[in-house]
């Protein structure tokens, strides 16, 4: 089956106007044998706080040390960044 992983993005509050950030995937020690590369833009309404992005997860026969991929949000607009990386870790993909 697919594997998948979610990265939530959330703001610490609500804004009374829309909130824009891009956001890119970028390798660690995971490639693009491991995972499906993602970029874009999320859009958070004026009152809306979460938004998640969905990483495919490439699943292999082969037993593997666990490898990371970071996710990483830029050029945010009407908000400012507590964090701007989120780093995930598959533990195995066969």
């Amino acid at each position: 089956g697919t594997v998948a992983m979610v990265f939530t993005v959330t703001l610490s509050a609500a804004s009374g106007q829309a909130v824009t950030v891009n956001y890119a995937t970028a390798n660690g020690t995971a490639t693009s044998s491991d995972y499906t590369s993602v970029s874009g833009s999320l859009t958070f309404n004026a009152g809306e706080t979460t938004k998640t992005i969905t990483v495919s997860i490439l699943g292999d026969a082969i037993a593997e040390l666990k490898k990371t991929f970071s996710l990483n949000l830029s050029n945010a607009l009407n908000a400012l960044f507590a964090n701007s990386q989120g780093v995930g870790t598959i533990l195995d993909n066969d």
